[in-house]
């Protein structure tokens, strides 16, 4: 079951830091908004862009929207930046 966690933040942060502490812990500043949360993914808007976490048994135990830093736990696999898709993936897969 998703946990969607909406939290409107009207800062703008121009720069954000990443610390993976052992693949379980978690410390991102500079976030905007949390967008969604469940056990295995957390999407975070990030100085203007999406930041998607992969894991497993995850969990945001710290959102400061006023300072836009969150700590989450969990066994983390992946991280990365920009759209959840690429636009025109599926045509190409199509099509080949």
């Amino acid at each position: 079951m998703e946990n969607i966690v909406k939290v409107v933040n009207e800062k703008k942060f121009t720069t954000n830091k990443v610390t993976l502490d052992n693949r379980n812990k978690l410390v991102v500043s500079g976030v905007e908004k949390a967008i969604s949360s469940n056990s295995e993914s957390i999407v975070l808007q990030v100085s203007g862009s999406k930041m998607y976490l992969t894991g497993s048994g995850l969990h945001i135990d710290r959102l400061d929207v006023e300072s836009g830093v969150v700590e989450a736990q969990g066994e983390f696999d992946s991280f990365r930046f920009g759209d959840s898709k690429s636009k025109g993936n599926f045509f190409r897969r199509m099509f080949r």
